[in-house]
């Protein structure tokens, strides 16, 4: 007797996509449709469990229009007879009271969905399919765990036929630890456990222990050009009484993403060198990163704009962003350093400008703006 189990997770529904700028949008509806992907794959294939890692959602106060797809989505599932259960990563848990509760509470509120929204300790739900008692242990991202520490150290047990761990904190062993996470041992791993499904890292992983196979899903979209050689996708998996029997990881259509580095001419005009570099790059679905290297003059820069390549690669590509930040320049006087400043510190400036001379009547539509503006900006992490 087995489960089949589909594991997704770091679907990141909803992002700001500001560097994007005009085609945002369409980045949004990027990440919509890998997310979509995975759950037409659930409605074909009818697992008995679909297991959420967390960050399903980008920010904990995503917008209503997505908010309802996904309701819809798991609706399908759930009379599918799909069970769903979910835990909440960094993205989609509430840092503080004022936040308010996690998206995910209205899917667990819903009955579409099982949320375990206790970000204290570990949580179960008990199933039972094809005559096996299955638990499911779900453990959400609790934001005020110290780095290093362990939130698993307290579970001793688990106590069903097939036991299954959900959660979106880092696993020890795997890439991409950071020191300031908490994190789970793998020597606090109960041995009955059979299956552990994992958010937070965006590269598909997996590793055995004697009795317990650990997987990261990945994420279904990429994120940035770090993960540009990554296959995205989400998890397939076949488990019961004596471990996993078999996974497969199922790729998503995710938009790709490719940086060509290239040398600064020089000898050549600048633009007309960079400009043929780009055309030789024939994928107009891709976001593409130009990374300028080498050393060049002041005054051979002057001849560089970088404005002429962004004009010239309208609609030849989904995206183009040109990275000088491994150029050298050399110059006979010392560049100053500018001023130290923040996204938040900038936006400010800004509207303290455009206030100046304005009637009380505009002074006060900008103040709301401004105060809008800052709540987006801090909710992308800006500071």
């Amino acid at each position: 007797m087995t489960v089949q189990v589909l594991l997704t997770g770091d679907n990141h529904l909803d992002p700001p996509a500001v560097l994007f700028g005009q085609r945002r949008l369409e980045r949004r509806a990027d990440h919509l449709r890998c997310f979509e992907e995975m759950i037409r794959y659930a409605e074909q294939n009818k697992p008995d469990l679909l297991l959420l890692a967390g960050d399903v959602f980008d920010t904990i106060r995503p917008g209503n229009a997505i908010r309802a797809r996904v309701m819809e989505n798991l609706r399908v599932l759930h009379d599918l007879g799909v069970q769903v259960m979910a835990v909440s990563g960094d993205h989609d848990t509430p840092k503080n009271v004022d936040d308010g509760a996690s998206p995910l509470a209205v899917y667990g509120n819903s009955g579409y969905a099982n949320f375990f929204e206790d970000q204290a300790r570990c949580t179960r739900k008990r199933l039972h399919i094809d005559g096996l008692d299955v638990d499911v242990y779900g453990l959400s991202r609790n934001p005020l765990l110290k780095p290093g520490e362990d939130p698993l150290a307290p579970v001793a047990s688990f106590d069903g036929e097939l036991n299954i761990l959900l959660t979106h904190y880092p696993v020890e062993g795997f890439v991409g630890f950071a020191p300031h996470d908490p994190i789970i041992r793998l020597s606090s791993i109960p041995e009955n456990c059979q299956l552990v499904g994992v958010g937070h890292f965006h590269a598909y992983q997996t590793k055995e222990l004697q009795h317990t196979t650990i997987i990261y899903p990945g994420s279904t979209e990429r994120a940035s050009f770090q993960e540009e050689n990554e296959k995205k996708g989400f998890a397939w998996i076949e488990v019961g009484k004596e471990g996993v029997v078999s996974r497969e990881h199922i790729q998503t259509s995710a938009r790709p993403f490719k940086t060509i580095d290239a040398i600064f001419p020089e000898t050549e005009p600048p633009i007309e060198f960079l400009e043929s570099v780009l055309d030789d790059f024939k994928d107009s679905s891709a976001a593409l990163r130009l990374r300028l290297k080498g050393r060049v003059t002041a005054e051979r820069l002057l001849s560089y704009k970088r404005s002429e390549l962004l004009l010239h690669s309208q609609n030849k590509f989904f995206h183009l962003t040109v990275d000088e930040s491994d150029l050298e320049i050399d110059s006979p006087n010392q560049i100053a350093a500018l001023p130290r400043t923040t996204p938040l510190e900038e936006l400010r400036r800004y509207f303290m400008q455009a206030s100046q001379g304005a009637t009380e009547a505009e002074k006060a539509l900008l103040e709301k703006a401004l105060r809008l503006c800052e709540a987006r900006l801090e909710e992308a992490g800006a500071w």
